[in-house]
């Protein structure tokens, strides 16, 4: 089993940096192991590039880009450097790192509007300390590199990525070298698709403690942390009732979708509370489900956990039985239109809940807009978890699950062949039913999260376009039975 890999802050990869160089007594030795690391990753990646152009900043970034700029310069590479530094270079390191460049016989232009043609660009602009939107020639360089024909290979981060996220223009690197420690901000949102293929160089320091990590990086590899095989001896009661709530008129396939995928997933007990026109399709389709009539209503007592809110709806109905379930002490897992009737009422949710919402309705828990979440996305779920004090599991790219007091942890997994009607309703399925077979919330939500986005990688091998939610049933079943 492959152990969770850490991600760390921004702000605490400077501190690392600061007293990286301290130990080493001089910032140039750290900024030539860069360099030198993303010409390897350079010539890994694209070997037969022999015209190389590297936008390079005023700062340490910048440097890094000069001493890639001497590297290839003297492997025999065309080699031209063009600066963006409108009030010339002040960092030391970078200066002097400009000038063995040039000494070395190296070309520098200063940026004129336009980047002359390559076969790589190399993006050296603006790197980790950006603390504010690119603007004027900024912005207008990073849009120069966007509409080059060449990939680009970013130095540490893509230039407009800052610690939170991407607040404007940024840099859409077809690869990214990460420098001294892999960066949580560059695993999710639309970070996660500027900096392309992620690879981080240590640049082998030593004698320096790194920092905590803010977040936890998983991949299909670590299924097996939490499922494990099941006790010869064990019977279906041990493997957790789950209700599965939802289904209003016309929505009958969210709840079923949701229901089947709980049973694909172990659940030893499946019971669905949905109106009574959709009963027969949906034994037609899954027999081994079970079906409540309306007249009796949502029995909080029968199950383990409750999965409530795929179809539900936003009218009477889907109102009363999410109160009715709300009242409970009950595991629940809340999706949907149940996530969306939560943000309009400010409910008190119960202690072993778990949210699931997507952008727009991690917006609507926050009384704010889909773009600030996703401008801060680490800092958008940890605020739900605070606020309503349950586990969230904030979907979309690099899917985050945080909880009060739990280092969050980010998916390496998921597709954008998911982005299709009816995932988030097998989601909701595969969480109740994990916290049904005894999992902790917290723990249910990240096994279940990673599970489902790993189930779509492998329902995905014959094209992410046309992926439906049902594809990933098979898949489930397979990927909860790790080897």
């Amino acid at each position: 089993m492959r152990d969770l890999s850490p991600l760390f802050a921004t702000d605490s990869v400077r501190r690392f940096e600061a007293d990286a160089i301290a130990v080493a007594a001089d910032e140039a030795v750290l900024m030539e192991r860069a360099g030198q690391a993303a010409w390897r990753r350079a010539l890994e990646l694209w070997p037969s590039a022999a015209r190389l152009l590297v936008v390079c900043g005023a700062g340490g970034n910048g440097g890094d880009g000069f001493v890639f700029a001497r590297l290839a310069h003297e492997s025999g590479r065309q080699v031209t450097v063009v600066e963006h530094a409108p009030r010339g270079i002040h960092h030391a390191a970078a200066a002097a790192a400009r000038s063995r460049f040039v000494d070395a016989g190296g070309n520098v232009e200063p940026w004129r509007d336009a980047l002359p043609d390559a076969d790589l660009v190399v993006d050296a602009l603006l790197g980790i300390g950006l603390t504010a939107e690119p603007r004027n020639d900024a912005a207008a360089a990073i849009s120069a590199i966007n509409a080059h024909a060449a990939p680009v290979l970013a130095l540490d981060v893509p230039s407009g990525v800052d610690a939170r996220g991407v607040p404007g223009e940024a840099v859409r690197a077809q690869a990214t070298i990460e420098f001294l420690l892999p960066k949580a901000v560059l695993r999710t949102g639309r970070a996660l698709e500027c900096a392309g293929r992620l690879s981080c160089a240590a640049l082998e320091v030593t004698g320096v403690t790194p920092p905590a990590p803010n977040a936890l990086l998983a991949d299909a590899s670590g299924l097996s942390r939490w499922l494990r095989p099941r006790r010869s001896d064990t019977h279906k009661g041990e493997q957790g009732r789950v209700a599965c709530v939802g289904g209003d008129t016309g929505s009958a396939g969210a709840i079923l979708l949701c229901a089947e995928a709980a049973a694909r997933t172990g659940a030893g007990l499946v019971r669905v509370h949905t109106r009574d026109a959709h009963h027969a399709a949906l034994l037609a389709r899954r027999p081994e489900l079970m079906a409540t009539p309306e007249c009796e209503g949502v029995d909080v007592d029968w199950p383990d956990a409750i999965a409530i809110g795929p179809g539900l709806g936003q009218g009477n109905w889907g109102f009363a039985h999410l109160h009715r379930v709300l009242q409970a002490d009950i595991a629940c897992v809340l999706d949907a239109d149940a996530v969306t009737i939560v943000a309009r009422h400010g409910f008190t949710l119960p202690t072993r809940s778990v949210l699931t919402p997507h952008p727009g309705e991690a917006a609507r828990l926050l009384g704010t807009t889909t773009n600030d979440v996703q401008r801060d996305r680490f800092g958008s779920a940890a605020a739900i978890a605070d606020r309503y004090r349950a586990v969230v599991v904030l979907k979309g790219a690099g899917t985050i699950v945080a909880a009060a007091g739990r280092v969050p942890l980010v998916l390496d997994a998921g597709n954008p062949g998911m982005a299709t009607g009816g995932m988030g309703d097998v989601l909701a399925g595969v969480i109740a039913a994990l916290m049904g077979q005894g999992m902790a919330p917290f723990d249910a939500a990240c096994a279940g999260a990673l599970l489902h986005s790993a189930a779509g990688d492998a329902a995905a091998a014959d094209g992410e376009r046309g992926l439906l939610a049902a594809d990933l049933m098979p898949q489930l079943r397979r990927l909860a039975n790790p080897a």
